[in-house]
């Protein structure tokens, strides 16, 4: 019965990829958005594989958010007040409720820095898809690869009308290096994330250029999903976000604004300490430290060595490099380890590739655009913030994901329109 109800939900989504205006875009047939939907649901079931016979089944952090969704699914029916207090944080505190948090596996982690545990919102995802998904884990699946699918969509839609000439080429690089299409396919944090940044782009570009309810809705929703979830991410956008509000209400001496916006932001994540009791450059040093000591007592497969943050923000800026280069190129084809890290490689030597095809694109005077500088910015913190703290390659393919799709976007925006407007108009005749 459960499987009956799968195929009706994949029909439902199907039906509203192919008729809500949102999915409207000039340029894009309707037929190539739902091939790319069922191509996520295809990473789903890879996800569902990878993590049924690769990986231990203590590592299966996919089935243990799942399993841990549905006890909280049970509360419902043993207590409602308490499944209401778990599932609006309102309360969700109280000593009483632990009995329900020790029968989790991922509920309560180990360190806390003072911010949201990361862990919650995908397991309460998980609870409420149990209203309507009979248990089947695929229809959960199913239902987080959806919401990224509706990211993504938005980081192209934020970009489609600048990139108008290369929209079949867009299409391509937001949704298919294969971390995006894989990571982003079934029940783990990443599809929440990618839901949530990738509305929030396309919300704040639309807020920017066109203030509505609608937009303001969506961004205060996107971010606050985004600090339930990866609040490091939303902490990469920022300086970007923040220069792009300043430089479109006033243009001149853009780039300054630009270096200006940095300089702000950074200074109020250092003056953070003062106001809010949380050093966010000792909770970058804290999240490195205890990384390396779960890897240790777990003895996680694929660890690589970073240099240890001692002393903050210092120890932060001097290893900054080596972080944005281990993100960028790490693993290699070379590293010896599993298939998967190989396949990581040769998605790693295909950004290389990417990277050096956009120089021999390149239009100098693009580089004035600012969405190159907007996705640059976001590249590179992300990077560094990633590889300061990972020491293992494996999640380092993870985490680095929301900012694929932009050094696509970025070398697109940097490439001559009259270089690539044949290759692009080439790629969508062979699609139809």
């Amino acid at each position: 019965m459960s499987w009956i109800l799968y195929f009706i939900y994949l029909l439902l989504l199907v039906w509203f990829i192919w008729k809500w205006r949102f999915f409207d875009s000039p340029g894009i047939e309707r037929k190539w958005l739902v091939a790319l939907f069922l191509a996520k649901i295809a990473g789903g079931f890879a996800l569902f594989f990878i993590y049924s016979f690769y990986y231990p089944s203590a590592d299966g952090d996919i089935f243990h958010y799942f399993d841990d969704g549905l006890v909280i699914h049970n509360v419902l029916f043993q207590n409602p007040a308490d499944y209401l207090k778990i599932m609006t944080s309102i309360g969700a505190s109280s000593p009483d409720l632990m009995p329900y948090y020790d029968t989790c596996n991922f509920w309560l982690k180990r360190f806390d820095y003072g911010l949201p545990n990361d862990n919650h919102i995908v397991i309460r995802a998980n609870a409420l898809m149990c209203l309507l998904s009979m248990g089947n884990f695929h229809i959960h699946n199913m239902f987080f690869g959806f919401l990224a699918f509706v990211g993504l969509w938005g980081i192209y839609k934020s970009f489609a009308r600048q990139l108008s000439h290369k929209r079949t080429l867009l299409l391509i690089v937001v949704f298919c290096f294969p971390s995006v299409w894989l990571w982003t396919s079934g029940a783990l944090k990443e599809s929440i994330l990618i839901f949530a940044f990738g509305l929030l782009v396309y919300n704040f570009r639309s807020l920017i250029d066109k203030p509505s309810a609608g937009n303001i809705i969506g961004v205060v929703v996107c971010l606050f999903l985004l600090m339930q979830s990866k609040f490091y991410v939303l902490m990469a956008a920022l300086p970007a976000f923040a220069a792009m509000v300043w430089i479109r209400r006033r243009p001149k001496k853009a780039f300054v604004k630009f270096l200006a916006a940095h300089a702000a932001i950074f200074a109020a994540a250092w003056l953070s300490k003062f106001i809010t009791g949380v050093d966010l450059f000792d909770v970058i040093c804290w999240k490195q430290h205890d990384f390396m000591m779960m890897v240790q007592s777990v003895q996680a497969g694929s660890t690589i060595d970073l240099p240890v943050l001692d002393n903050g923000l210092a120890s932060i800026v001097a290893n900054s490099p080596r972080a944005f280069l281990t993100s960028l190129l790490r693993p290699t084809v070379f590293e010896h380890g599993s298939a998967a890290m190989m396949v990581a490689g040769i998605e790693n030597v295909l950004i290389l590739c990417v990277l050096a095809a956009g120089l021999f694109y390149l239009k100098p005077q693009n580089l004035a655009n600012h969405d190159v500088w907007y996705s640059l910015s976001f590249i590179v913190i992300l990077f560094v913030l990633i590889g300061l703290t990972t020491p293992v390659l494996g999640a380092l393919v993870r985490y680095k994901v929301p900012a694929l799709p932009f050094i696509g976007i970025m070398l697109l925006t940097a490439a001559s329109d009259e270089r690539l407007q044949p290759v692009d108009k080439w790629i969508a005749g062979r699609l139809k």
